[in-house]
């Protein structure tokens, strides 16, 4: 029942009853709980880092793997090495940057850095490294947070959404937050499609082309976003957000290609191509004995296949589904046809199924099999899981297999969501898509720009 209080504490509102204040306000809840999360994640990734250079830390065993403090020695921060030079490129453009600006700040909070630094000096500097990153992390992931607060269901005029908390309180960022900088394209993911739920279509353009530059999986983002525009016949605003998408992806590539534009080239091509890997349908073929060569593209070109497909049949049926409906079946087939599938590819798989089907149900079966295939992936790496420890290996088989499987049960849901637009539970009769901004002009946006309430009576229902 929406805005209930447990019977405990009082009962249901009553009908004339306004549902106002603080305690009523989604946005400084799931910041607090998220901040608290956050807080929690990062102390707990504490143990996992080495800071004596003659004790090795087994990360695996203690279910606290980062590559973040690894990075540090691994590049050889500490010893002068900058993120971007060199023969091969590391690290997108953007994360780059982020690389550069937390050198200099952990450099400036007394990290070493120096061309004669040994090994304990370069493990103390990766302590300083770790903190600095996961301060500039947590900020994006409350951008991720506030912005679903402020785009999710029920986010009209001064109405807020409590789909917010589903990321805030979510067990998958718990697990896999700080494995990698996965946050960064993920907060400026979701930045940008509040701008476009809030009919800013050229600002989530250029938001969206910097969070391309930061990760690979915002490009399909910004497909699944054109097509819906396109499917609308809305060609001027198909320019207006993908033009400005593809010039800042452009300028910030634009000084790297210059200087050399083969290991730009070669980055790219190592994010569609490689072999199978831990966690992937490929590597699960392997292990029942099915070696796939070129893992990689075969993936790539089916999903090549999937997507093609998908857009034509919507073209040709002239259905019209919403915005967070083909973000998460784009988001969820690229995962699944990955060549490998890291933990913390779960975190974008959350911040699809949150935008596309954010109810009860589907949210417990996606935390559970993700965290049971944390576990297990750990466990299978440390050895624990394999027969040299006695442990057995088809845990982690069986892990991987149930993941699949809730992943692809999930991808039916969209596309169902899709053929019966009228069972969709986030559609409504007057807002037909909550991301939808131009693409609803005319379901009551006359109350979202004055920032005025919307009746309750047409306030969208929230379905559990």
């Amino acid at each position: 029942m929406k805005n209930a209080l447990l019977p405990g504490l009082g009962g249901p509102m009553g009908r004339h009853a306004k549902a106002s204040g603080p305690w009523f306000n989604p946005l400084p809840w799931t910041i607090l709980v998220a901040s608290a999360v956050f807080a929690v994640l990062a102390v707990r990734q504490v143990p996992c880092i080495q800071t004596d250079a003659t004790n090795r830390v087994d990360a695996f065993v203690r279910l606290c793997y980062s590559d973040i403090p690894l990075m540090w020695t691994g590049q050889e921060f500490g010893l002068g090495n900058p993120p971007f030079g060199g023969e091969t490129m590391v690290f997108s453009p953007v994360l780059g940057v982020l690389m550069l600006v937390a050198v200099k700040l952990a450099g400036a909070l007394g990290a070493v850095i120096s061309p004669d630094a040994d090994v304990q000096v370069q493990l103390d500097g990766a302590q300083v490294f770790f903190a600095v990153n996961a301060v500039l992390l947590f900020v994006f992931f409350l951008a991720w947070v506030v912005s679903m607060t402020l785009m999710g269901r029920e986010s009209r005029g001064t109405y807020r959404s409590w789909d917010g908390m589903l990321i805030a309180a979510a067990p998958v960022v718990l697990a896999s937050g700080l494995i990698h900088w996965d946050l960064l394209p993920i907060g400026l993911t979701a930045i940008g499609l509040y701008q476009f739920s809030r009919r800013r279509v050229i600002e989530s353009g250029i938001v969206l082309g910097l969070a391309a530059a930061a990760g690979t999986m915002p490009l399909v983002v910004i497909l699944a976003v054109t097509i819906c525009i396109a499917l609308r016949g809305r060609g001027r605003h198909v320019l207006q957000f993908l033009l400005p998408a593809a010039v800042t992806w452009g300028v910030v590539h634009l000084p790297l290609l210059l200087r050399d534009w083969k290991p730009v080239l070669a980055y790219y091509q190592g994010q569609v191509g490689g072999e199978s890997s831990y966690g992937s349908l490929w590597f699960l073929l392997q292990l029942v004995g099915w070696n796939v060569r070129g893992a990689g593209y075969l993936g790539f070109a089916l999903l090549l296949v999937v997507l093609s497909v998908t857009i034509g049949w919507l073209f040709a049926t002239r259905l019209k589904p919403r915005v967070g409906t083909l973000v998460g079946i784009f988001v969820f087939v690229t995962c699944m046809l990955g060549a490998a599938f890291s933990p913390q590819t779960a975190l974008w798989l959350l911040f699809a199924l949150v935008l596309a089907r954010p109810l009860r149900r589907e949210y417990i079966a996606f935390t559970v099999v993700q965290v049971v295939y944390y576990v297990a992936i750990w466990g299978y790496l440390s050895g624990h899981l394999t027969p040299e420890k006695t442990g057995n290996p088809r845990l982690y088989f069986l892990a991987i297999g149930l993941r699949l499987l809730v992943e692809a049960g999930l991808v039916v849901l969209f596309y169902r969501d899709i053929l019966r637009p009228t069972n969709d539970p986030l559609r409504a009769p007057d807002w037909s898509d909550p991301l939808g901004g131009v693409l609803v002009d005319g379901e009551n946006l006359d109350r979202l720009d004055d920032g005025g309430d919307v009746p309750a009576t047409q306030s969208p229902h929230l379905v559990s």
